[in-house]
C-alpha cells in the first residue's frame, strides 16, 4: 500500500505543480534606431479617410497567430497572453495578425479571448485575416483594428451567428443585454462596431450598414436613400451573419489579393515584414505544455480512482480483521481455562498474609494470549491508517484536479473528476465509523500492553 501511495503523490506533484515555463526564444535582431524612427503611426489604408480609423505603422513587422477550430482549446488564449507579456522585451514586432477559422465555442470562451485581444490592441495594431467564424466567437474578428478577407466568395457566409442560440427564447432580450454589456468594453471605435455585435446577438433587431463619403462606418434601423447599404438580417429561425462581399461592401473589412503576405498592400503598408517563429512558436510551446499537463492530470486521475479502490478494499478487509481481533481478546471465556490460581502465603517483617495468585504457567499463557491479541488489533489499526491515507490522497487529487486547467477546458475530463469526487464523498461518509474503529483498536492495544504482565479480568 505504501509504494503506490508514494508514487501517486509523486505523480500528483508533477501534475499539479507543473511550472508553466516556456523556454527562451531566439529573438530576431531588433531593428536599428533609424528603422524604428520610420515606423510611425501616421498611415491609413488607401481606401480609408475616416479619422476615427486607427493609423498604422509605415513599416509593419508582423507575426501570425492562428485561431482555428473550437474555442474550447485554450492554447490560443494562453498564447495571446504570452505574446502580450513578451512584447515589451525587444522590438521584434509591431503588428499581430490573427488568422481566423473559428468553428464553435461559447460565450465565456469568447469573452476571455475578447478581453485578451483588447488588452493586446492597446500595445499594437491587430489585423484579422478572416477565413470564417461560426458561433459566439463570430464577434471576435470585429474586435480587430482591421479585418482583411482574402477570398470574399459572394454566396458564402463568413461570419455566422445563430442569434439567441445559447439563451432561453423567453429571456433573449435580457440575456442579449447582459452579454452585450460584457462584450461592449472590448469593442473598437466607431460605435457602429458595437452595434453590429449587438445586432448579431439580438434575433429581433435588423441593422443597416453603410459608409459615408469620408469612408466612416454608419448604421441605422432603416436604410438611407441613394447609398449602398448592407442589411444584417435577424429572425429567431434565421442565421445572422455576413458574407465576404457584404463585409467588404459595408466597410467592415478590406479585400486582399493573394495570401497573408499580400495583406500589407490592402493596408497600404510601405513595408510588410513577416517575423517568423514568434506567435507560432509560442503557440506550439503552449500546445506542448498543455498536452504534457493533460497527460499528467490523466495519470493523477487514474491514481485517484486506484486510491478509492484501495480504500474500499481495505475497509472491507478491516471488518473481518476487527472480528478476528475481538475474538482474540485474552479475557474471553475460551482462554480462561488456561489460567489457574493457587493459594499462597507471604510473610515479611511487618505482615503475614495469604491470597490467591496466578501460577507461573498461567502468567506465561496470559502473556502469550495478550501478544497474539495485540498483533490482531495492530492489523486493524494498520488497516485504519492505510484506508485513511488512501482516502485523503483521493480527496486531495480530486480537489487539485477540479482546480486544474484540464478541468476548466475539457468537459469530458471535468465529468471524470466529478465521478472521482462522488467516490471520495462516499468514502468520507464512512469516516466517523472508521474513526471509531481506529480509536477502539488503539485503546485496546494500550490496555493490553499495560496489563501484559498482570492477568486482568
Amino acid at each position: 500500500m505504501r509504494q503506490p501511495i508514494a508514487s501517486a503523490f509523486a505523480i500528483l506533484g508533477l501534475c499539479l505543480g507543473f511550472a508553466a515555463h516556456v523556454g527562451a526564444q531566439d529573438a530576431p535582431a531588433a531593428p536599428a534606431d533609424n528603422v524604428v524612427a520610420e515606423e510611425t503611426h501616421d498611415l491609413l489604408p488607401p481606401n480609408r479617410l475616416c479619422p476615427t480609423d486607427r493609423k498604422l505603422p509605415r513599416t509593419m513587422r508582423y507575426t501570425i497567430l492562428p485561431l482555428h477550430g473550437d474555442l474550447i482549446d485554450p492554447s490560443v488564449l494562453i498564447a495571446l497572453q504570452e505574446v502580450n507579456a513578451r512584447h515589451t522585451t525587444v522590438s521584434k514586432i509591431n503588428t499581430l495578425v490573427i488568422d481566423f477559422g473559428i468553428t464553435g465555442g461559447d460565450h465565456d470562451e469568447t469573452l476571455a479571448l475578447a478581453a485578451e485581444i483588447a488588452a493586446l490592441r492597446k500595445r499594437m495594431p491587430i489585423i484579422g485575416v478572416l477565413g470564417s467564424a461560426v458561433g459566439p466567437g463570430a464577434m471576435l474578428p470585429l474586435l480587430c483594428d482591421y479585418l482583411v478577407i482574402l477570398d470574399p466568395a459572394s454566396d458564402k457566409v463568413l461570419i455566422d451567428w445563430t442569434p439567441g442560440g445559447d439563451v432561453p427564447s423567453a429571456n433573449v432580450s435580457a440575456e442579449v443585454g447582459r452579454i452585450f454589456e460584457e462584450v461592449q468594453p472590448f469593442t473598437i471605435s466607431p460605435e457602429a462596431t458595437g452595434e453590429v455585435i449587438r445586432a448579431m446577438l439580438n434575433p429581433n433587431l435588423d441593422l443597416f450598414l453603410w459608409r459615408t463619403p469620408d469612408n466612416c462606418l454608419r448604421f441605422g434601423t432603416s436604410a438611407p436613400a441613394d447609398i449602398e447599404t448592407v442589411k444584417l438580417s435577424s429572425g429567431t429561425d434565421a442565421l445572422t451573419g455576413f458574407s465576404g462581399t457584404q463585409l467588404i461592401t459595408s466597410g467592415l473589412a478590406l479585400q486582399g489579393q493573394g495570401g497573408i503576405d499580400s495583406v500589407g498592400a490592402a493596408l497600404g503598408a510601405e513595408k510588410w515584414i513577416a517575423v517568423p517563429a514568434i506567435a507560432d512558436k509560442i503557440l506550439t510551446q503552449v500546445k506542448s505544455r498543455l498536452a504534457t499537463e493533460r497527460k499528467q492530470a490523466a495519470e493523477a486521475l487514474r491514481t485517484g480512482f486506484r486510491s478509492v479502490k484501495d480504500a474500499r478494499s481495505i475497509v472491507a478487509a478491516m471488518v473481518e480483521a476487527e472480528s478476528i481481533a475481538r475474538a482474540s481478546d485474552p479475557r474471553k471465556q475460551q482462554y480462561r481455562r488456561s489460567y489457574s490460581r493457587q493459594w499462597t502465603n507471604s510473610s515479611g517483617s511487618d505482615s503475614n498474609s495469604s491470597q490467591w495468585g496466578f501460577t507461573r504457567v498461567s502468567s506465561v499463557a496470559w502473556q502469550k494470549n495478550v501478544d497474539a491479541s495485540i498483533t490482531a488489533w495492530q492489523t486493524v489499526l494498520n488497516m485504519y491508517t492505510q484506508a485513511s491515507t488512501a482516502t485523503s490522497q483521493a480527496r486531495l487529487i480530486a480537489k487539485k484536479l477540479a482546480e486544474s486547467d484540464s478541468a476548466k477546458i475539457d468537459p469530458e475530463f471535468r465529468g471524470e473528476i466529478t465521478a472521482l469526487q462522488a467516490e471520495v464523498d462516499a468514502l468520507l461518509q464512512q469516516g466517523p465509523m472508521l474513526d471509531v474503529k481506529g480509536n477502539n483498536a488503539q485503546q485496546t492495544i494500550e490496555w493490553l500492553r499495560k496489563n501484559r504482565n498482570s492477568p486482568a479480568f
